[in-house]
């Protein structure tokens, strides 16, 4: 395998250009294009053009740039937000992540970077390794809840989450100077983090590169059995990503950008739930992309091509395993703005997926699958307090055939402080291609998990920014859900139901002195056939909890001064683990209390010098993510940035 040497590249990249991070020009014919500001009130997810958060339909929530810069992990960083439970976020770093969104499973959400699905074809489900997701260079981030496959395609079955890149500024004045950015940070554990990044701008040039290094010597990952008279050993990790972009505005309505990100994460692991091993794993990810935007008058017309490729090698007692992955997704869209009140998004999105195994001994895989989706997606109000969005999508699958998507969205402007919504939407998953034509239990018949889902939500927002509080409910069926039975392999055949209430606020108690927090709480039910005609039915799922919620509390003094003071609870939920003889046993995970604190003090006469400090389960509680696998104590962090 050819590993990714990224010191040596960053190097030669960095003694070509300088300059500074900063934030985009607004321009709505890109979604990877922001407003200057990175207030809450502009998204891009749902439309892919920019629009006020007020004036979509769907429950976006947004995670501004300062809480990204605060933010150390992208794992904890989502493990903070309403519905979502990341589990192994405060297990050893470099345990395996999974997402579970409003319960549903780790391959059920999509995970984009500038709208663009990030896949491994190669993994179960197809989702990507978290691991390899660095916040640096990173923006900020949009959460879109619910079935979201009208405008994304497969994998959106309980949302979507787009990671949204910093971009060098437009050419003024004020901003052609280039700068520099600096960042290092050390906390136990042997833990080093730090990253530089460099970027600047002429009047039809912008450009921007970053890089992130990470390595910690870690905990054990497997925990320690009750009087073992053996000391189990430190499993440690290291990830590197570089990020680079350029922006070229030949003419003043057309933008060209190219883009690239590169990572790798190298991690120890162990032989599984109370057993040490000595394995290792690693992972490359190779990113690059274009995008291309037109804007004339009310046409805005853009394209965007991304590659993905993925390699990951596991060395265990069992041998060594490589395992390829590659995705091509291209996407042509349109957006027309007839009136003020009338927006049409339109487009075509085709995606390739194949994976080959690199070992000559095991089953012939390549395999390949393509699809070919349109989709429309038309947005009017009606009235002055009535929005209605509705679209629909066609998917031309290689192996499945066809599948169409829809959305209906309606939102309503009660009064000034109040407002509702309701959605109703579904989405689907493609078989994976391990699920079709992999060396266990591959099914070529499979067809997709379909998902449907009603949701309604209102607001409550004090004009004056003084507090908000939203709630949403939603109903969430899954059907012809891919199991794999020992006999028969992979099969469709179960249904899940998924019901939930998420609850979120935000307040002013001074000019301070403020507060927010959410709690969720979701039941699912999954149905599967009983073997003699009937069915058997279980609200319980390994590792997701029914009850979550955050509360955080942050002081802004007069000088630039902030601290925050948070708790993340999680509720009781059942587990399962598998001793050495692979014997299987479930037990109940206790509930249990993260309470976490940051602070950051600002110097120099532009207030570039940022101090910070930041310390995970401050109390040093004790509790379990996974059966048999042990999790970070009191964990501190200090560190410094610069912007020059």
């Amino acid at each position: 395998m050819n590993r990714l040497n990224l010191l040596p590249l960053l190097f030669s990249l960095l003694l070509t250009s300088t300059g500074a991070f900063a934030q985009t020009t607004p321009s709505p014919s890109s979604e990877a294009q922001l407003l200057t500001s990175t207030t809450e009130e502009v998204i891009v997810t749902g439309t892919k053009f920019t629009q006020l958060k007020d004036d979509s339909p769907l429950n976006v929530t947004v995670i501004d740039s300062a809480t990204v810069a605060q933010s150390t992990d992208l794992s904890q960083l989502l493990n903070e937000q309403a519905g979502i439970v990341i589990n192994g976020a405060y297990s050893n770093p470099g345990k395996d992540k999974s997402i579970f969104l409003r319960n549903g499973a780790n391959q059920y959400t999509l995970i984009l970077l500038d709208g663009q699905p990030l896949l491994d074809p190669s993994s179960l489900g197809g989702a990507v390794d978290l691991r390899l997701l660095s916040l640096d260079g990173i923006e900020r981030v949009e959460i879109l809840r619910g079935p979201r496959s009208l405008l994304y395609g497969s994998d959106a079955v309980a949302g979507v989450i787009n990671l949204i890149s910093k971009k060098a500024a437009g050419s003024t004045a004020a901003s052609k100077k280039p700068a520099l950015y600096l960042r290092a940070a050390a906390q136990n554990y042997g833990t080093l983090d730090g990253g530089i990044g460099i970027s600047g701008n002429s009047t039809k040039i912008d450009y921007q590169i970053g890089y992130d290094y990470f390595k910690t010597n870690g905990i054990s990952e497997a925990q320690e059995p009750e009087g073992s008279p053996v000391e189990f050993n430190e499993d440690g990790s290291k990830r590197q990503t570089l990020n680079g972009s350029l922006t070229y505005r030949p003419i003043p309505n057309l933008s060209i950008r190219p883009a690239i990100r590169l990572a790798s994460f190298d991690g120890d692991y162990d032989a599984g739930s109370f057993q040490d091993g000595d394995n290792t794993y690693t992972n490359e990810l190779l990113l690059p992309s274009i995008s291309v935007d037109y804007k004339k008058d009310k046409l805005s017309l853009g394209s965007r091509y991304s590659y993905a490729k993925s390699d990951r090698v596991f060395n265990s007692a069992f041998g060594t395993s490589n395992f390829n992955g590659v995705n091509h997704q291209a996407d042509l869209f349109g957006t027309w703005l007839p009136t003020e009140k009338t927006y049409v998004t339109f487009g075509t999105q085709y995606r390739n997926e194949n994976v080959t195994r690199e070992n000559p001994d095991d089953t012939e895989l390549p395999f390949e699958t393509n699809t070919l989706s349109p989709y429309l997606q038309v947005g009017m109000r009606v009235a002055e307090a009535l929005l209605v969005e509705g679209g629909y999508r066609y998917n031309q699958h290689s192996n499945f055939g066809g599948q169409s998507n829809y959305s209906l969205a309606v939102a309503l402007q009660a009064t000034k402080s109040l407002s509702g919504r309701l959605n109703i939407s579904n989405a689907y998953q493609s078989p994976t291609l391990d699920q079709l034509g992999g060396p266990f239990g591959a099914n070529p018949d499979l067809q997709p998990q379909v998902a449907t889902a009603v949701e309604v939500g209102a607001s409550l927002v004090q004009p004056e920014g003084r507090y908000s509080l939203t709630i949403n409910a939603f109903q969430r069926v899954i059907k012809d859900v891919v199991i794999y039975d020992f006999t028969l392999g992979y099969q469709n055949r179960d249904e899940l139901e998924d019901i939930g209430v998420e609850l979120t606020g935000s307040g002013k108690i001074s000019p301070r002195l403020s507060l927010n927090g959410n709690l969720s709480y979701v039941k699912g039910n999954l149905s599967q056939p009983d073997g003699n005609g009937g069915t058997t039915e279980s609200d319980d799922f390994f590792r997701r909890p029914r009850a979550t919620g955050m509360f955080g509390l942050t002081y802004s003094g007069k000088a630039p001064f902030l601290v925050r003071l948070s708790a993340h609870y999680t509720g009781e939920r059942p587990d399962i683990y598998f001793d050495e003889n692979f014997a299987s046993f479930e037990v109940e995970l206790e509930p249990y209390l993260i309470v976490n604190a940051y602070a950051e003090y600002r110097l120099l006469k532009r207030e570039n010098l940022r101090l910070f400090a930041d310390v995970k389960n401050l109390t040093n509680a004790d509790f379990v993510e996974v059966t048999g696998f042990g999790v970070l104590g009191t964990t501190i962090r200090l560190g410094a940035s610069i912007k020059l």
